[in-house]
């Protein structure tokens, strides 16, 4: 005896492949919207600014997981 049968895999019905296809295309459209006001807000930043944002971070993440690596020592 088996305790966890396998389900056979049913396919969508036509009205819920429709209701997902409306779920899809809504998120996608916030998406853009989000996209194209984080790239007006950021769009006067220099690639040189950039590039030290960067630096920064990775060496603040680095940081991070070295005092995380000291205090198991």
């Amino acid at each position: 005896m088996r305790l966890f049968s396998k389900r056979k895999k049913q396919g969508l019905s036509s009205r819920q492949e429709q209701t997902a296809g409306r779920i899809a295309l809504a998120i996608l459209c916030y998406q853009q919207r989000v996209a194209d006001y984080l790239n007006g807000k950021t769009a006067g930043i220099s690639s040189k600014v950039w590039i030290i944002l960067l630096v920064l971070f990775c060496a603040g993440f680095g940081l991070y997981c070295l005092s995380l690596l000291l205090q198991i020592l």
